[in-house]
């Protein structure tokens, strides 16, 4: 199918598919980790898991930071039939992920402990986290390619690869997951090792797509590079700091956790933390489907179409939040006890974590889309400003103030209620950002 002339309701519904398909399967890997580790381990392995998914959403940062601004650069040159300049914004992406990645997996390696600790890893929990996260810093390229790479793979045409690639992959994981942790009782390592095989198999299919026929993706000498690179970033930054926004709350939620709840609430929390993950993949999927068909379309001058897209991935992520948040209000315990082999307290201590937390879906797939959006237009700024307000600002000076001013005994719930209170105000700024740019659409598209 065209971007530019195939139908819109098919084309948005075959990269959806391929697009959520993907972030699913990668998110899974986490989530039967999650799984299998708190069921093999307990509640200390469930506390782990909070302090390592910080490692997680910055190898994801990193692949999106380099991966999502070259990709819309190369398709917005490609479909305005510049594809030299294309291929030049593929070669300048792949060295600044080269670069990036050469420089984070040296200070993981020299100052691991420090760095675990700063995640939330605790004297109680840090021999746990370590047995996990050594496996992850050993083969850290691994976890950066294959969402660096499905950028460029669903632009270039083949987005179905990148979705069998994360299938297979995820299998291998899901699989070893229960070998290693039950069978072999590996526990923490088993998961780690488990998830290592996944992504290396990831990697490997994904690869294969530069020695097909269908693979229009060209190493070229890079002109104007400091510039080059310079775009690549700023575009980048927009998409790439919601995953850097959750590094950053997800440290501060497990520093106040830590400060003003119980161990029975951090495990509960590991959970959440793992399920919000799974979701947060779910929304930067529709995001991602709508990406390479905004991008071309308002490449090639057709704002129709755009608002079109527009139009579809709001309502998609729409649905999927209220979906998601009903999921949380009915089901806390359940959902708690399907992860931990839970302790009577953790499972008292379910429903408060859970309920809380869960309305924040209610408007972050808003947001996301509209993230994703604004950074396929090019309007970077705009993008930057809802991505920073979410996961950094608002959800950072909520996170300290909430607990803080409300009693010592609702100090916990605050810490909570700041996700979900962020992410409406987020949301109204990005409905003002999203109406200005389509007005500006109609009229000019730059």
């Amino acid at each position: 199918m065209d971007f530019l002339t195939g139908s819109p309701g098919p084309l948005y519904r075959r990269y959806l598919t391929a697009s959520v398909g993907s972030a699913l399967v990668v998110s899974i890997y986490s989530f039967v980790d999650t799984l299998a580790v708190g069921q093999s381990v307990g509640p200390l392995g469930s506390a782990a898991i909070a302090a390592i998914n910080p490692i997680f959403g910055m190898m994801t940062f990193l692949a999106i930071l380099c991966g999502i601004g070259g990709s819309v650069l190369m398709t917005n040159a490609k479909a305005r039939g510049r594809t030299e300049q294309g291929d030049a914004y593929f070669t300048a992406s792949l060295l600044l992920a080269a670069i990036v990645t050469a420089v984070c997996w040296a200070a993981l390696l020299i100052w691991n402990e420090p760095i675990l600790r700063f995640f939330g890893a605790t004297d109680e929990t840090l021999p746990y986290v370590k047995d996990y996260a050594i496996w992850i810093i050993r083969f850290f390229p691994l976890f950066i390619l294959p969402n660096f790479l499905s950028a460029f793979i669903r632009n270039d045409g083949a987005p179905g690869l990148a979705m069998g690639a994360v299938i297979s992959g995820g299998l291998l994981n899901v699989f070893g997951d229960w070998f290693l942790c039950f069978p072999m009782d590996m526990g923490m390592s088993g998961a780690a090792i488990a998830t290592v095989s996944g992504t290396a198999l990831q990697c490997v299919i994904m690869s294969s797509h530069f020695f097909s026929k269908r693979c229009h993706l060209r190493i070229v000498k890079p002109y104007v590079l400091g510039k080059a690179l310079g775009k690549i970033l700023s575009l980048g930054f927009g998409s790439s700091v919601l995953d850097l926004g959750t590094v950053v709350l997800n440290v501060l939620i497990n520093a106040q956790i830590n400060r003003y709840g119980t161990l029975e609430a951090l495990s509960v929390y590991g959970v959440v933390s793992t399920i919000s993950c799974l979701f947060q993949a779910i929304f930067c999927g529709v995001g991602q489907a709508i990406q390479p068909l905004v991008s071309a379309n308002h490449g090639a001058n057709q704002p129709e179409r755009v608002r079109t897209f527009l139009r579809y991935g709001l309502l998609t992520s729409a649905v999927m939040g209220l979906c998601f948040t009903l999921i949380g209000e009915l089901l806390p315990r359940q959902i708690t006890a399907l992860f931990v082999a839970a302790t009577p307290e953790v499972l008292d201590a379910a429903p408060q974590v859970v309920r809380l937390y869960f309305p924040m879906f209610l408007f972050l797939g808003i947001n996301i889309t509209a993230t994703y959006y604004l950074q396929s237009v090019r309007r970077g700024r705009a993008s930057l400003i809802v991505s920073i307000l979410r996961s950094i600002v608002l959800s950072g000076a909520l996170l300290l103030l909430l607990p803080a001013v409300l009693p010592a005994e609702n100090a916990l719930s605050g810490v909570l209620l700041s996700l979900p209170v962020s992410e409406l105000i987020t949301m109204c700024a990005a409905m003002v950002l999203l109406k200005s740019a389509v007005r500006r659409d109609r009229i000019n598209i730059s």
